[in-house]
């Protein structure tokens, strides 16, 4: 690491005292418009409330593409108004314009966009030719040269990356534009961290295009940097290609963040590399020293995963590493190879750079930059003191401008800090005291860059230690693994190719701790090499299910007896075994599923959870005193999730003190061989904990019916419930089962937003997640907006589809050749429809499919309706907004929904009136995660007397818990569980970038319950206590007359059977019931009793539903839509 030296330090006063004198001399040539503006800023960032109006005005109204839902935006961002931060003129002709809005919706929307234009006059230029014309010239008589960025539409796909290209190059091109900035994520779409050498080839290629353009227009070409994971990309893709023999000569530039820690050491390398290419090509880069604009998506970003955030924790800290910077790059040996840009508006960090320059005599080496539109003043006096300037310039396209007002948010969200230069500077001036609090910083900076930490804080600091967390009766999320970590990505392609090179001898099944290896053979295949067999798996026989189940019957007693405390430290090793193993589950998984790098990750730190989570409720909600363990628990998996699914269901199986018998889907058992080995290494008794592969024939239809088998726990299909019931009519069944999920996308929508998680819900994990949305369903003003569809089919387009264990894969392989629901899916039209994208099999085997997009898809027609697995989204064009709601709600299933919405109104009744377990808002409908979201439905999303899976009734039902004798005491503990808990909305996460709030709601059909002749009194008033408490209707049936205050019909159990219609029966009756034509109606039923536990029963009369809401806009905590929920 370049060290600093002490010799500028004694330069500090020098620097303040020419700080005066450039504010000084800049009052003398400020003109009325710069004062005003001065003034207007000044006002502007002292007032909390004209900040937000500000923002809302830039960051939401002018998002909407609907003009009716912009102005009522506006409306609502007109009530905060005031002239004390936005000035008389501007705060009256708000309100003015917001009370004709609702008359003249589209003319408001061109005065406000008319308004905005001009207030980022001289800060966003218009990129066509006069106009900008005319400022070059303008700049050049004032000594100051343009650095233009081309800003633009959102790049969602290639279309747009090389649309902005080519306007890049354009821009290049013209003779009055000689020096141009590009970031890697306007030329390059979809760039894929953990693929770092495919995006530094992809890059490559762009750049070489861009590059040759500037050689031929003798353009100076600067690439910008954005978000911490694209640092080591654009570093190495700026070295590499002006390395090659033909870019030799060129003089180009790179940005460097001093918010980030690693920027001291890439500099170094820059150094070391520019000086080489000095002795091999003559010639020169230059390095643009920034403090860093990113930081509010790398907080929150950070945040989302568990991590520490990539930049310096304080302002102070970042203005020490400026100043580290800074002194390492002004230096004589080697400014030949290196020329320095300073970028900043602070007039102590310039004198100080001038000053060092000056001393060390590299004056020619040194660069002065600062923001077009923000200083103007100052970028005069400057220019005429040292020659010349450059200023940063952002143009935009007319028909582009409101994506670029993005540009106008970050610049305010940088400035409205209390610690922030240049908020201060438009209040500040030679005597004030902001001046001499300013200068008290830049002192301490200066002193503070010696001792300053270049350490990566990303890489080398962790915010929390979940496990020690849960050691201490706390639960915190698993952070995710971090793929811009060398050792990551090393360590798991030395997983990739250890798995890739073995697995061929056969899988045991495992009973009573006996590895067996039957003659009954099954290929596991790897569904992204055209299924080739890279291992294999034995099959149990009927034999082995008996043996099994008699095995952990037998285990039972012993293990419940361990306690809860004792269950729980094995889980907690378990948990760090998961932890440990990381890089080989995921390799393991990316074989066996075909899923991505991305996509798997995830999966583990879901384990981790589940096995801390459920070791944590356990311990908190089970005495032993009032339940007992179900008893044996088949556990039976999908292999869409087969790692955290499976984990999930063996962990709250065994932290309620039951034994289990993993069932592992039969497409992915080595995932499944991979966590019971984990959970053995970690003290799982193999009794407890047995392995048992089966097919989907006659034995495993024999373990899932077995008369030993109290419980099974599913996660798959509706149909699969339904069979599993016909099997055994009394099963005792917990199943999360299908989902037919819908993102609505509301008129006030932002589209770029919405497209980009649209596209990620549906086509994440090759859309076979049963959360994903295989339906948008878009109002007609968003429908008919060629922005919508452009970027649609742009992003889908761009998708990279192959197999998982390779890093360029954004869309995985289907896990089987298509059939049935999505074959249709990807083959067929209805004849309304058509393809916006048509779906293409890209391998011989059919496991990779291109994705699929239908359009005009009708109400209630086979795609509205249906669910598949399967890179294919339907879209539908909703009329209104209240349409798409009950188009939402139509489906069978209500597993998860989503919502794209500015309207915080809108957003509300659509939280209210929306039919699903897990909703969302402002983000994708997938990537629910243990506790923040519990995961689980309603309607057919959910069978039998089962809870949100990663919520804190999930190990409750794991146990059997004591009738109630009791019901003073049953009623009083149930409305102590409604007052401290039931009645509450509480957010479980600690985020402050999302919302997630875990809420109890009433079932509006309420619950049938079938009551025994001769019911009791207590009964009949613990039922009555419960509708009162949950306001869920409740309806007794009874063969014979009963007296109470509920409803109750007097029938046979024939005519109850054919007649209820609600999500949930009760049976207390002890009646043989028909399970399996109930179910057929999407009615589950609950043979419990009535729990004594009053605190335990009441949740069972309520449906759980997690909200996740979005909580900022591009990084801007807090800022978007706030909904309340209810």
């Amino acid at each position: 690491m370049i060290e600093t030296r002490n010799d500028v330090d004694q330069l500090t006063e020098a620097a303040v005292a020419r700080a005066r004198t450039i504010l000084t001399e800049a009052d003398k040539v400020r003109d009325r418009r710069g004062s005003a503006n001065q003034r207007r800023f000044a006002r502007l960032l002292q007032d909390p409330a004209a900040v937000g109006v500000t923002m809302s005005l830039t960051d939401e109204v002018m998002r909407i593409s609907d003009a009716v839902r912009a102005s009522k935006a506006l409306r609502r961002a007109a009530q905060h108004a005031s002239p004390k931060g936005l000035g008389l003129r501007d705060a009256v002709g708000l309100r003015f314009i917001s009370y004709l809005s609702p008359f003249m919706p589209k003319l408001t929307m061109r005065v406000v966009e008319w308004q905005v234009r001009a207030a980022s006059t001289g800060i966003i230029l218009p990129a066509e030719p006069r106009p900008l014309t005319r400022h070059l010239r303008k700049r050049v008589r004032d000594k100051a040269r343009l650095n233009v960025n081309v800003l633009g539409e959102a790049v969602l796909g290639d279309g747009e990356a090389s649309h902005r290209l080519k306007s890049v190059i354009e821009m290049v091109q013209r003779p009055d534009v000689t020096y141009a900035s590009v970031k890697i994520s306007a030329v390059v779409s979809q760039m894929n961290t953990i693929d770092h050498d495919g995006s530094v080839n992809a890059i490559a290629e762009r750049l070489r295009q861009l590059y040759r353009a500037a050689m031929a227009a003798d353009t100076f070409i600067n690439l910008d940097m954005e978000e911490y994971r694209d640092l080591a990309m654009t570093v190495d893709v700026f070295k590499r290609v002006l390395s090659e023999p033909e870019f030799g000569s060129l003089y180009a530039g790179i940005v460097l963040q001093a918010y980030l820690p690693e920027s001291h050491a890439v500099f170094e390398d820059l150094v070391q590399w520019s000086s080489w290419r000095r002795q091999q090509f003559g010639s020169q880069i230059k390095v643009r020293l920034v403090k860093g604009a990113n930081l509010a998506m790398e907080t929150t970003e950070a945040e989302l995963h568990g991590w520490v955030a990539a930049p310096y924790g304080s302002k102070a800290d970042v203005d020490a590493s400026y100043k580290r910077i800074v002194d390492a790059a002004l230096r004589p040996e080697h400014a030949d190879a290196v020329r320095i840009g300073v970028a900043s508006h602070n007039l102590f960090d310039i004198g100080w750079a001038l000053e060092i320059a000056n001393m060390r005599g590299v004056r020619e080496q040194l660069d002065i930059e600062m923001l077009e539109g923000m200083a103007n003043a100052e970028a005069l006096v400057l220019a005429r003191e040292i020659g010349g300037i450059l200023l940063y310039t952002p143009v935009t396209r007319h028909d582009d401008f409101a994506s670029a007002v993005a540009y106008l948010v970050r610049r305010l969200d940088e400035n409205t800090s209390p610690e922030n230069y240049l908020r201060a500077s438009f209040s500040m001036t030679p005597k004030s005291e902001a001046f001499e609090e300013q200068a008290d910083r830049f002192r301490r900076a200066v002193a503070a860059r010696h001792a300053i930490s270049t350490s990566s804080r990303r890489h080398g600091l962790h915010r929390f230690d979940a496990a020690l967390l849960a050691d201490q009766g706390v639960f915190e999320n698993e952070p995710d693994g971090d793929l811009t970590h060398p050792t990551f990505r090393a360590g798991l392609r030395i997983a990739l190719d250890t798995h890739r090179a073995g697995w061929m001898l056969p899988l045991p099944i495992v009973v009573e701790g006996e590895e067996l290896v039957t003659a009954d053979h099954v290929d596991g295949t790897d569904p992204g090499d055209n299924g080739r067999v890279w291992y294999t798996y034995s099959v149990a026989r009927r034999e082995d299910i008996d043996r099994a189940v008699a095995v952990a019957q037998a285990a039972v007693p012993a293990w419940d007896s361990r306690g809860s405390a004792a269950r729980r430290r094995i889980l907690f090793e378990a948990a760090k075994r998961m932890h440990d193993d990381r890089l080989n589950t995921i390799a393991v998984m990316m074989l066996d599923s075909g899923k991505t790098t991305a996509e798997a990750d995830p999966e583990v730190s879901e384990a981790i959870d589940f096995a801390r989570y459920y070791g944590l409720m356990a311990r908190k909600h089970i005495s032993g005193a009032d339940s007992t363990p179900v008893g044996v628990v088949a556990v039976v998996p999908p292999w869409n999730f087969p790692y955290a699914i499976p984990a999930g269901g063996v962990c709250a199986a065994l932290a309620a003190g039951n034994a289990v018998i993993l069932k592992p889907a039969p497409e992915t058992v080595a995932t499944a061989w991979m966590l019971v080995q984990q959970l053995w290494a970690a003290g799982v008794p193999k009794d407890v904990l047995q392995f048992v592969p089966t097919r989907d024939d006659e034995n495993g239809k024999h373990l899932i019916t077995h008369a030993g088998v109290n419980a099974v726990i599913l996660t798959g299909g509706f149909a699969t419930a339904e069979l599993f019931t016909t099997w055994k009519p009394d099963i005792r069944l917990l199943a999360e089962t299908s989902g037919k999920n819908a993102l609505l996308v509301a008129g006030s929508a932002d589209i770029d937003a919405a497209v980009k998680d649209l596209v990620q819900s549906a086509f994440g994990h090759a859309g076979q997640k049963c959360s994903a949305a295989s339906l948008a369903i878009v109002e007609a003003s968003v429908y008919d907006n060629p922005q919508f569809m452009r970027q649609l089919k742009d992003a889908v387009t761009t998708l990279k589809v192959g197999p998982g264990w390779d890093y360029a894969t954004v869309v995985g392989p289907v896990i089987r050749p298509p059939e049935g629901a999505l074959k249709k899916a990807l083959s067929t039209l209805e004849p309304w429809e058509s393809w916006l994208v048509e779906p293409k099999q890209l391998d011989a085997s059919g496991h990779q499919w291109s994705p699929g997009v239908k359009l005009n898809v009708q109400p209630n027609s086979w795609t509205h309706m249906n669910e598949w697995f399967g890179p294919v989204l339907g879209v539908m064009r909703a009329p209104d907004l209240q349409t798409g709601i009950k188009w939402q709600n139509a489906v069978q299933y209500g597993l998860t929904a989503g919502i794209h919405a500015l309207d915080v109104e809108e957003l509300e009744h659509w939280i209210d009136q929306i039919e699903a377990g897990n909703i969302y808002v402002n983000r994708g409908t997938t990537g629910a995660v243990v506790n923040r979201q519990p995961f689980g439905g309603w309607k057919r999303s959910a069978v039998g007397p089962t809870a949100k899976a990663g919520g804190p009734h999930y190990v409750q039902v794991l146990r059997d818990w004591l009738p109630f004798e009791d019901v003073d005491r049953s009623i009083h503990q149930a409305e102590e569980w409604m007052y401290a808990v039931g009645s509450l909305r509480v957010d479980h996460s600690g985020l402050r970038v999302e919302r997630n709030i875990h809420r109890y709601r009433h079932l509006p059909k309420g619950i049938e319950v079938r009551l025994p002749v001769g019911v009791g009194e207590e009964t009949l008033q613990y039922l009555t206590a419960l509708q009162r408490l949950t306001h869920t209707p409740v309806f007794l049936s009874c063969e014979e007359r009963v007296y109470s205050s509920l409803r109750v019909i007097v029938e046979s159990m024939q005519q109850f059977e054919a007649r209820v219609n609600t999500e949930r029966v009760r049976i207390l009756s002890g009646e043989p019931v028909k399970t399996v034509a109930l179910l057929e109606r999407g009615c589950s039923v609950d043979r419990r009793p009535l729990a004594a536990n009053g605190a335990v029963e009441v949740p069972r009369w309520l449906h759980e539903q997690s909200v996740s809401i979005t909580n900022h806009r591009y990084g801007n905590v807090g800022s978007g839509p706030h909904p309340a929920v209810h």
